[in-house]
Formats: C-alpha cells, sequence, structure tokens
C-alpha cells in the first residue's frame, strides 16, 4: 500500500480510511439509483405496452393519468377542458375459453391492479407474461377445476398482450390469485408472487372467442 511520506503512519491510515467511505457510499447510492432506474425502464415499458393496446380515449386519459401520478409528465398535461362527459368507459378486454370459462385482461396498470385485487376471487387464475411488461389476466373459476386447454388459452392471451406478441410463443407465469401480492407503495401494475408454474403459450389468440 502506497504511503504519502509526508504524512504519519496514523495520518497515512486516517485518509484511507476516508477514502473507503467516500467510495462505500458511492457505490451505495449507485445501487439505489441503478435499482431505481431499473424500476421506471420496466414502468414506462408496461406503459408503452398500454398504449399499443388502448381503444378508446379513456384508455388514453388513464395513461396520462399514470404519467402524471409517476411523475413523468406536468399534471394537466395535454387536458382539453372541452372533452365530453360521456367518453366511453374503459373496462376489460373480455374473452370466453373454449370450455366456457370467463377470462379477463386488463387494458393498462391501474385495471391490471383492479382486475387483480378487486375483481377476481381469491381461487380465480392469474396469468402474466414471465419477466415482460404484460397486462394480467384473470380467468373466473367460479370453483371448479379449470381444463387444460383454458389454461393454454388464458396463457396466449397473456403472451398476445405483452411485449413478446411478436414473438412466436412466450413463456407465461400462471398462479391462482390469492398468491399474487403488492407491495407496499409499488408502481401501478406491479406484483409478486414467489411460487407459480411456467408454461411456453402461442401469441396466437384468433381462435379464442371475445364476448361482446
Amino acid at each position: 500500500i502506497p504511503l504519502d511520506k509526508d504524512m504519519t503512519p496514523i495520518e497515512n491510515a486516517k485518509r484511507y480510511f476516508e477514502r473507503y467511505n467516500k467510495l462505500k457510499r458511492t457505490y451505495e447510492a449507485l445501487l439505489i439509483q441503478r435499482k431505481e432506474t431499473t424500476e421506471d425502464i420496466n414502468h414506462l415499458e408496461s406503459i408503452s405496452n398500454s398504449l399499443y393496446i388502448a381503444v378508446n380515449d379513456t384508455d388514453l386519459d388513464m395513461i396520462k393519468r399514470e404519467l402524471a401520478e409517476s411523475g413523468y409528465i406536468k399534471k394537466g398535461a395535454g387536458k382539453n377542458k372541452n372533452k365530453k362527459s360521456n367518453m366511453p368507459k374503459s373496462t376489460y378486454m373480455h374473452y370466453i375459453s373454449s370450455d366456457g370459462f370467463d377470462i379477463y385482461v386488463g387494458r393498462n396498470n391501474f385495471q391490471n391492479d383492479e382486475l387483480t385485487f378487486k375483481f377476481a376471487s381469491g381461487n380465480d387464475w392469474w396469468f402474466h407474461a414471465k419477466k415482460m411488461p404484460g397486462s394480467h389476466v384473470i380467468v373466473r373459476t367460479g370453483g371448479k377445476e379449470l381444463p387444460d386447454r383454458t389454461f393454454e388459452e388464458a396463457a396466449s392471451l397473456a403472451a398476445y398482450y405483452s411485449k413478446g406478441r411478436d414473438q412466436d410463443k412466450v413463456e407465461i407465469d400462471y398462479v391462482i390469485k390469492k398468491e399474487v401480492k403488492k407491495p407496499a407503495s409499488a408502481k401501478p401494475g406491479f406484483v409478486v408472487y414467489y411460487t407459480n408454474y411456467s408454461m411456453m403459450a402461442s401469441t396466437d389468440i384468433s381462435a379464442i372467442k371475445q364476448a361482446d
């Protein structure tokens, strides 16, 4: 270890200790900044996915609201004071499996939270693309056991309404809804789960019936 000859051993030791503490603080700050940046990127990618599947002005307004509440844009940006109050309501996408089970798909992160934590029952099944932005997909079981075909169709919907829609297949995680949790202060649409099943699902949903 090189020492400064003009300083005493104690002064040299103190200088190295101060340098160590400074580097340690910088490293810890960078770890926090890196984590926050990664979370922001993931959040913005999920919003980009919501834009892709938006169908009306209400969907876009919900996305603007999320961007504003997250601090990405100023609140009120792009607000139209003359906007009509009878704008179509944004609702979950609704499909019916080949076996007659109702499948619901969130259009944006606010809907994803509502669909998973307010609409779904504890024993419904929850689907989501693995490690990529995408819609929450819920299958209402009504207390019944799901056939394999319904699992596959729900997984395909989760694959199609995800960032991986341009791929032939996407890996999908699925789990009983009661196993899905939302951490305190988590961003809209963000959840955690620790036990789950996975399957590869086709992104072709052309054969799945969409409800009126």
